[in-house]
């Protein structure tokens, strides 16, 4: 953007889905940032609210920010997906389009953590509740040692999409950014084990963090949400994870969706969308290896025995919180 930018090309994505206001609070928080030279590539619908904001005359009328149609609904990591092949930057940074940036030389942080980290493949923002200035726990990753607060930098298992950066070489070293048959939540699970197998590791940093708004806006109904969060459970472990682990995550995962929706029904939906996919999932099955089982175990996090979920120690007191039973819609 400017003749004296002489740092690498830092490009920001965004997937939008009918949230105008937040969606131009977001892309505002990143033209506030002090760093060049930047771009941003937004995926959305096609409101007309949202098209005018990019059109020429527009609030986001710049050679350097690029809008994208999205013609089909198919989830937030197809739509990620898409303004991902359109980035160019080596580093490429992701927010919600509900969050913004806290501080405006967040993107400056992000370079230099990737340069004094070379063995770190993705950062992970802090999530703060943008109402209060709380750190969002459930939008954190967990911690390896059980005392230790999102205050703190730490080696993470896995990420959250709401603000995190990539560093490309590692993502294609990874097989690309997020699986196309997750209709909703966990693709960055499933990203956070393949760049864990690739050797590159995740880093915590509330250095940098977000504002999170979490509109309600384009939300799918609870029910439908469980059951796609818990398919998403399934597929991950078939994808990534050896067959014993596949076994007892589809088990314990299907026994926590009736528990949840209380639905038969729901269960069934779980299920019908796992086999609806299995071709495709076995075609994209690439086992991690006992390295980096080991280190994901090495953190107490998501692997435990041969089960892929929250480690007991996560829920169960004195460390735990039962609270993590639950899933906010």
């Amino acid at each position: 953007m400017s003749d004296d930018a002489d740092g690498p090309l830092v490009s920001y994505i965004l997937a939008t889905y009918g949230r105008p206001d937040e969606l131009r609070d977001a892309v505002d928080s990143i033209v506030d940032q002090t760093y060049r030279p930047l771009e941003i590539v937004v995926v959305g619908d096609t409101s007309d609210e949202v098209r005018r904001l990019f059109e020429s005359g527009g609030r986001f009328d710049e050679e350097w920010i690029h809008y994208h149609r999205n013609t089909e609904r198919r989830g937030p990591g197809y739509a990620k997906n898409i303004a991902y092949e359109h980035a160019t930057g080596d580093i490429v940074v992701q927010i919600d389009d509900d969050a913004t940036l806290v501080d405006d030389d967040a993107t400056e942080t992000v370079v230099s953590l990737f340069e004094d980290h070379e063995d770190v493949g993705i950062l992970a923002f802090q999530s703060r509740n943008a109402d209060t200035d709380e750190v969002k726990l459930d939008e954190t990753p967990d911690p390896p040692e059980f005392h230790m607060t999102p205050t703190e930098p730490y080696r993470a298992t896995n990420f959250v999409g709401v603000g995190c950066a990539f560093r490309r070489a590692a993502i294609e070293a990874a097989g690309g950014l997020y699986p196309d048959n997750f209709t909703y939540g966990f693709e960055e699970m499933d990203l956070s084990l393949r760049v864990h197998d690739t050797g590159y590791d995740i880093l915590y940093t509330p250095s940098i963090a977000v504002a999170h708004k979490k509109s309600p806006g384009a939300r799918r109904e609870t029910t439908e949400t469980q059951v796609r969060l818990v398919e998403s459970r399934i597929k991950l472990a078939v994808r990534n994870l050896p067959w014993r682990y596949v076994a007892f995550t589809a088990l314990g995962w299907s026994v926590y969706a009736l528990a949840l929706t209380r639905s038969p029904a729901a269960l069934a939906a779980v299920l019908r969308g796992v086999y609806e996919d299995r071709r495709e999932l076995l075609a994209e099955r690439r086992v991690v290896d006992d390295r980096t089982i080991a280190r994901i175990k090495s953190r107490k996090t998501m692997l435990y025995f041969w089960w892929y979920g929250p480690h007991p120690g996560r829920i169960l007191p004195p460390n735990g919180n039962l609270d993590r039973l639950k899933w906010e819609a």
